[in-house]
């Protein structure tokens, strides 16, 4: 057991007695919470008036593990220690350290090479080419007509993967590498053409025909792809101890997958799919002194294995079980403790696009939450759901209908439109209608009225009021017999209409 790993230890025994030393005093998060729906009893949202719906919602990500914002908080308004956070994101675990000479190999999604057919490199002094077990062979810099060489590419071609070199705007075969070959450097930096522009990977990049598709895979020592991970995944800003905690982490995540590699020839994939990883141009001093100042260490189950150590961006003030002792569904007073956008979020859907995402559905009517988590403000993550339209009703998890609408979590609730205003009464006085009504009857969680619209037609007469004001007069009308409706206005819309029919006389 290391001093570190006794250290963490000593934090969780410290953190049961001395409690409000390291944590809040936190009630569970219960704040706008509602009975949980069911098939029978769903949560239901009908289209507002004006076709877009308003989506409050909580956390970013999926919720397991870590909340980057929640280590943030923890660091900066509670003082945690590197120690705490871990242990509170990762309970029944322990720190262990592990060799710092490890290697991972990580798909370069942001070459594409697999698309583009080729992972093309720019020259630099040192710059070699290994072919199977072969010595590393230097590349020149100029060709043999002795123009300056700018380019490399290990291209598909068929069954098979040349190296070309550009020079003058041309390129040329160079030599043929069988089923591929590995760039190294000198520096052991290697300048990487993307379609985005140019990045520099530390370690080895392989380029080899796999499953009919040519592959780049970053062949890097383990510390060092921490560094472009780390500063990728959260500001070098921020708190030492959640600089440490994320290195921790990310370290942990990417052990257990070298353990679990996604296939034969990569352990992992370069973006957020696994870790984002943006290589040297990202590195940043804090973060890598964060790294070495826990060079080596790892997170590990009551087996002494590398957990599964999860983390997102935020859990909106709950984590969700990961289906392991230590990625528990528990209340976290942290995340939230630093404000921030990622935390809590707002954000105006239309019914149109859940059309055009489902168009089976014809025009949709309605939107019906039938079960939730039961975890946090109002009763937790949407676990299912359904789209009720003309045509058709479809059927879906939270996380579906995040993924379709683009949404930060399943953790969201369509705010209500107030309801229909009551007592409406419309007088006539001489030319003159005048409508009074009182407010809305209150609907669990609605937006509030920020006012009112009167509409007597035909004639399309409109009048907008205040929401203390109750009442509408729309004079000089001619004879005849005119609808009044009202509705109240909110943020997430107009609610439905109260309507009065009233006569006009001749004056």
């Amino acid at each position: 057991m290391t001093n570190r790993n006794r250290i963490l230890r000593a934090a969780a025994a410290t953190a049961v007695m001395a409690g409000l030393a390291i944590a809040p005093v936190v009630q569970a998060d219960t704040a706008g919470a509602a009975a949980r729906p069911s098939a029978s009893h769903p949560e239901i949202y009908p289209v507002p008036s004006g076709g877009v719906f308003t989506f409050h919602g909580r956390g970013f990500g999926h919720g397991h593990g870590m909340s980057q914002w929640g280590a943030y908080g923890a660091a900066k308004v509670y003082h945690l220690s590197t120690n705490q956070i871990l242990h509170f994101y990762y309970p029944h675990t322990t720190l262990a350290t592990r060799s710092t000479m490890r290697t991972i190999r990580v798909l370069l999604t942001a070459a594409d090479a697999p698309g583009r057919g080729y992972l093309q490199v720019n020259p630099a002094a040192g710059l070699a080419v290994t072919v199977g077990a072969a010595e590393p062979r230097v590349l020149p810099t100029k060709n043999d007509a002795h123009q300056a060489i700018t380019g490399w590419r290990l291209l598909r071609s068929g069954t098979a993967v040349h190296l070309r070199d550009e020079a003058a705007g041309k390129w040329h075969m160079f030599a043929s590498v069988g089923r591929g070959a590995t760039f190294t450097d000198a520096a052991s930096v290697i300048p990487v053409v993307e379609p985005s522009g140019v990045a520099s990977y530390r370690g080895a990049m392989v380029a080899e025909l796999e499953s009919g598709a040519l592959e780049a895979v970053n062949d890097v020592n383990l510390e060092l792809y921490l560094q472009g991970v780390v500063p990728a995944e959260m500001s070098s800003s921020w708190p030492v101890a959640a600089l440490q905690a994320q290195a921790v982490a990310a370290r942990t995540y990417a052990r257990r997958g070298i353990g679990h590699p996604k296939a034969s020839w990569y352990d992992a994939d370069g973006d957020t799919r696994d870790q984002a990883y943006d290589g040297v141009s990202v590195e940043a001093r804090r973060s890598t002194n964060a790294i070495k100042a826990t060079a080596g260490e790892i997170i590990v189950d009551s087996s002494d294995r590398a957990i599964l150590a999860q983390y997102a961006a935020a859990d909106g003030g709950w984590t969700v079980s990961g289906g392991e002792t230590y990625l528990p569904a528990k209340h976290d007073p942290y995340d939230g403790a630093v404000p921030n956008s990622a935390h809590v979020w707002t954000t105006s859907v239309s019914a149109a696009d859940l059309v055009a995402s489902y168009p089976k559905l014809g025009s949709l009517t309605k939107i019906e939450i039938t079960r939730r988590d039961g975890d946090g403000a109002w009763g937790g993550r949407v676990m299912a759901l359904k789209l009720v339209g003309t045509k058709t009703t479809v059927s879906l998890s939270g996380i579906d209908l995040q993924f379709a609408l683009g949404l930060r979590s399943p953790w969201f609730r369509p705010v209500p439109t107030p309801g229909a205003p009551t007592a409406l009464s419309a007088k006539v006085a001489k030319q003159t209608v005048t409508a009074t009504w009182k407010a809305p009857a209150a609907i669990a969680g609605a937006a509030r009225v920020t006012g009112y619209r009167v509409t007597v037609s035909p004639g399309g007469h409109h009048r907008q009021v205040t929401a203390k004001a109750l009442t509408a007069s729309v004079p000089k009308l001619a004879a005849g017999t005119y609808t009044v409706s009202v509705v109240g206005l909110s943020a997430a819309g107009s609610g439905p209409a109260a309507v009065a029919t009233v006569k006009v006389k001749s004056s």
